[in-house]
């Protein structure tokens, strides 16, 4: 290690003693791993040591507010408020639509036990069916969300193996911090489960991580439970494997959500998910080929190929179809006159010939009748 970036490291390590000396609330996590996250985000940066402080200055500040805000009785309740009216309004439209999915997150139990929590709910979470991301893209503009579908651009690289960052699906409401977050699965005909976590590798590439999950343990993760939410039927996500991922990330609000659930969920279905998350699933990280949205353009040009190829076979037949019409009445009229005496027979040409020289006969009387009355009258 040269002395520019161990100097670079003992600012940086300054900076974050510092502050976790002048505010308590940052004890909540050790000051090695505080310092191992600024280190992290910091180190290999362009960023001077007065802008890294000063960038650490506006997390503080920031932290402070979401602090107040979290513990705020007021704000909870309009929090709430907020959060529960959106739920419904989502709810019905993705019913309606006919959407594979399910809600995830704390939120589960808290309906389905109906107890109002007593913290802050950033967001809805819910797991999503690829299939039906168009639908639901549909469903959060008509509620007035802006929609971001990143699943091939995604910026979240992996950490410990899992793709970290903000969600690739995800629509939000620009005039609040209000959004929702969905995580895509695939469901097989026979009942496995693979959920799909994109991100992009050292190299740039597009990236997915794949969880495959037997048909045995997704009846019990994402076998689709139904709740009653305001009289609406709500899919849910068992509660007891939000129990068991909350153990995992532990995180403050984590603990309040297991502190909820410890009383309330089947402990033997818990258990029996532990054990089966140890043998009926598979991960593996895969490539990803096609930007979703080029595959569903490409489902598109198919769709209109065969659609323009139909109209043209259309035209096609309707063509042949007057062209035998035609053909049947030339024959109807040639037969027509092979039946006509051969002395008297005329030609189709002079057979028009002799018609329009009657037809100028005919008018020319109707005109003649026609003075002979206005002048008699007259």
């Amino acid at each position: 290690m040269n002395n520019k970036k161990k100097e670079r490291i003992d600012s940086i390590t300054l900076l974050v003693k510092a502050y976790y000396d002048a505010f308590d609330f940052l004890h909540k996590e050790s000051l090695k791993v505080l310092t191992d996250k600024a280190l992290d985000k910091y180190l290999d940066t362009d960023l001077t040591v007065d802008e890294i402080n000063d960038e650490l200055a506006n997390v503080i500040v920031k932290r402070q507010k979401e602090l107040k805000k979290y513990n705020d009785d007021d704000s909870i309740k309009k929090n709430h408020e907020k959060t529960y009216n959106k739920l419904e309004e989502f709810v019905k439209e993705l019913n309606k639509a006919g959407v594979d999915y399910q809600l995830a997150g704390a939120l589960c139990g808290y309906i389905k036990y109906n107890i109002e929590s007593d913290r802050y709910h950033e967001d809805i979470d819910i797991s999503i069916n690829e299939d039906d991301i168009p639908k639901l893209k549909k469903v959060c503009e008509k509620m007035g969300l802006k929609f971001s579908d990143d699943r091939f651009n995604s910026p979240r690289v992996l950490k410990n193996n899992i793709p970290s960052g903000e969600h690739e699906v995800i629509a939000r409401d620009e005039n609040s911090d209000f959004h929702i977050g969905a995580f895509p699965f695939e469901r097989l005909a026979d009942g496995t489960i693979i959920t799909k976590g994109y991100y992009h590798d050292s190299n740039n590439t597009p990236c997915c991580r794949e969880n495959i999950i037997s048909s045995q343990l997704a009846s019990l993760i994402f076998g689709k439970e139904t709740v009653d939410f305001r009289g609406i039927p709500l899919y849910i996500t068992s509660p007891e494997y939000i129990y068991v991922l909350k153990n995992y990330t532990k995180k403050d609000k984590d603990l309040k959500d297991i502190e909820f659930l410890e009383d309330k969920i089947d402990k033997d279905k818990v258990n029996k998910i532990k054990e089966l998350s140890k043998t009926d699933q598979v991960t593996q990280n895969v490539i990803v080929d096609k930007k979703p949205e080029e595959e569903d353009k490409k489902k598109e040009e198919e769709i209109q190929e065969m659609l323009y190829t139909t109209t043209d076979l259309e035209k096609d037949m309707l063509k042949t179809t007057n062209r035998k019409k035609v053909d049947r009445q030339e024959k109807e009229v040639t037969k027509q006159l092979k039946k006509i005496d051969p002395n008297t027979r005329l030609s189709k040409g002079s057979i028009s010939i002799v018609s329009i020289i009657l037809a100028l006969l005919v008018v020319f009387a109707v005109l003649l009748i026609g003075l002979i009355v206005f002048t008699i009258i007259k």
